[in-house]
């Protein structure tokens, strides 16, 4: 049976996915391969901001608007990732080129905590099992071309799961038709 309720489509953890801009995409009932690389599971609570206010219009023989548009748009998406090796977390604050291995008595990795001035660009996809509204079936978000933003924040949880609580912004991507330059979302329908 189809839901008409929003909170049905974003209950639940989700997969985080992402690749360089321009890699294929894959089918909605598959797993991603090729570039696309798992970051990891959220924490169960995310968030997909449309943001965009509108701009109205008046004239003199009205007393409400007569027009409306909207001068400028935004899609952003907030999650926790759990469970983070330092790769994730690298991937997350685009610094995955400068992790460092080292034997100082014993191995380690190093990852630097400055991201530098341009952060690095992703494409994104944010699959869960169950996302559809017509049934259990799988679905995604899909964004063409985004960057982490915000300000990333380590979290641990009383179970001692590391998580990282981040934002990913959405870019335009011309190479999309025009409604769906900032993304889309996808969901088997039977």
């Amino acid at each position: 049976m189809a839901s008409s309720l929003p909170f049905e489509q974003l209950t639940g953890v989700l997969q985080v996915y992402v690749a360089p801009v321009g890699e294929a995409l894959p089918n909605v009932n598959a797993t991603p391969g090729g570039n696309w690389y798992l970051l990891g599971p959220t924490d169960g609570e995310q968030k997909i901001k449309h943001g965009g206010k509108l701009t109205f219009f008046r004239d003199n023989d009205h007393q409400g608007p007569v027009k409306s548009v909207r001068p400028e748009e935004m899609v952003v998406i907030s999650f926790t990732l759990v469970g983070l090796a330092l790769e994730d977390y690298a991937r997350a604050i685009a610094t995955q080129a400068n992790l460092s291995d080292a034997t100082v008595g014993v191995a380690v990795r190093t990852l630097p905590l400055k991201r530098g001035a341009v952060p690095a660009e992703f494409a994104l996809l944010f699959r869960g099992a169950a996302l559809s509204p017509y049934g259990a079936f799988p679905g995604y978000y899909y964004v063409p071309r985004g960057v982490f933003d915000g300000e990333p924040e380590p979290t641990f949880a009383k179970d001692g799961r590391p998580g990282l609580a981040v934002e990913f912004n959405a870019l335009e991507d011309d190479t999309q038709s025009a409604a769906n330059t900032l993304g889309f979302l996808r969901v088997q329908t039977a």
